[in-house]
């Protein structure tokens, strides 16, 4: 069989329609890199102008108290001077599956005026139709058009020798249909997958140090692989069957658009319409009605506020403080739906993905990647609760009217979150019998073939 495959690997390098394949695939391959690399090196430079904003709002705040010559009328406004940015850490393969990285912010700036609902500009799930209108990275290459050049390269696998009365003349030369279709598989597959995986290569040895970056790389490789598989044993199990070429390359081509077309885009609906978020204007106006509310009550039990400049500005920060209290009190059941509702959405995400190995091998890449919806959600919940924490350590200085000194810094809440690192064994495990049972399928009925056949 081996001597068959090298055969048909020169073979396939001296047909131009191969040939012609493996341009469009590398200049897609040339296209993502040229995207991943874009990418991470903006990720990495935005990531360290954040740090940097970091490092110098914890120096001037520090500043701040340790300046013994502060007035006690501004030293009392600290707590509302306060600022932390909360950075996520840089995903390991941004640059091969860019997933949520270039839609959901990676870092935010808290104070004593934020609010959770206002804590991020843009929240937004995560839906298959990215699978369609993403942008061109190597995860969208190995999941979208990898399978429709490995669907073109297995045209004439066998159902073209079939229909030209070839077929058992070429059996005889390779000794069995099962050799002789393995022998054809391989080297297309190789063609298909090698320039993936040089050109993922050629990106970990170009791109920045992250930790677990190599091993990520090796389980999105994997991964890649398995998916392909899928295809090339369907690609199989349908030249099994009693069909023409034509009917079989319609077959492959429709089944690749249903999987990585259709069916993303039908799921996005479907993911929309099942659990429909509160309106956003409706949290607005619930936070702009407790507002108004809340301050005309302060104002009613103040009536008489302290006449001297400190005494003023307390009391200036402590109607703020109870006004951004009710307004939290007031928003907290719409925030809830809100929660409620996209998690739901991602939950019937998850579900229908199911139904798809475009969505599964997609979500998993995604997921080794680092750059999955469930690792931004989980830096959005997480900087969400330390607000909550950070808030509540200013508050308590402006509830009991004392002034910060130096020594306080050390019980300032600090945020320490590393994403969690799930990998994908389920979908892996699905991918790898799926494309098992396919093939076992295929080879098995042909293996029933003989030279009368």
């Amino acid at each position: 069989m081996l001597r068959l495959a090298v055969m048909e690997w020169r073979t396939q390098l001296r047909d131009r329609a191969v040939l012609a394949l493996l341009a469009v695939l590398a200049g897609a391959l040339v296209l993502a890199a040229a995207n991943g690399r874009v990418l991470i090196a903006a990720q990495s430079e935005a990531r360290a102008a954040a740090i940097t904003a970091k490092a110098e709002a914890d120096t001037q705040f520090a500043e701040r108290l340790a300046n013994a010559d502060l007035p006690p009328e501004d030293a009392i406004l600290s707590p509302y001077r306060m600022r932390q940015v909360l950075v996520a850490p840089l995903p390991p393969l941004v640059d091969v599956s860019a997933g949520r990285a270039a839609l959901d912010p990676f870092s935010t700036t808290l104070s004593m005026r934020a609010r959770a609902d206002t804590l991020f500009q843009r929240r937004s799930l995560d839906n298959p139709e990215l699978l369609v209108r993403g942008g061109v990275d190597l995860g969208f290459v190995a999941v979208v058009l990898a399978p429709l050049l490995l669907i073109g390269l297995l045209y004439g696998l066998f159902a073209a020798d079939r229909d030209s009365g070839t077929a058992p003349l070429i059996m005889a030369q390779a000794g069995s249909p099962v050799a002789l279709v393995l022998a054809r598989m391989i080297p297309r597959f190789v063609l298909i997958f090698g320039p993936i995986a040089l050109t993922l290569g050629v990106l970990l040895m170009t791109g920045p140090e992250v930790p677990g970056r190599g091993q990520a790389a090796a389980l999105w490789l994997v991964t890649a692989a398995l998916y392909l598989a899928v295809w090339m044993a369907l690609a199989a199990w349908v030249h099994s069957r009693d069909v023409s070429a034509e009917s079989a390359a319609f077959a492959l081509v429709a089944a690749w658009a249903l999987f990585t077309l259709v069916l993303p885009a039908a799921f996005a609906a479907i993911v929309q319409a099942s659990n429909p978020p509160p309106s956003r204007f409706e949290q607005i106006a619930a936070a702009r009605a407790a507002e108004v509310a809340s301050t005309e009550n302060y104002e009613n039990d103040h009536p008489d506020l302290a006449s001297s400049e400190f005494q003023g500005r307390l009391a200036s920060i402590r109607k703020t403080w109870a006004v951004a209290q009710a307004i939290e009190v007031a928003g907290a059941p719409l925030n809830a739906r809100f929660a409620e509702r996209l998690a739901g959405q991602q939950r019937v995400a998850e579900a229908l993905a199911w139904l798809s190995p475009a969505l599964i091998a997609k979500g998993a890449l995604e997921q080794i990647a680092g750059t999955d919806a469930a690792t931004a959600q989980g830096f959005r919940a997480a900087s969400e609760a330390h607000l909550s924490a950070f808030r509540s350590f200013g508050g308590g200085f402006v509830e009991r009217g004392a002034i910060m000194q130096t020594g306080d810094l050390a019980q300032m809440p600090r945020f320490d979150w590393e994403p969690s690192r799930h990998m994908p064994w389920p979908s892996l495990a699905l991918l790898a019998l799926l494309a098992g049972a396919l093939m076992t399928s295929a080879l098995r009925r042909f293996g029933k073939l003989t030279l009368a056949d």
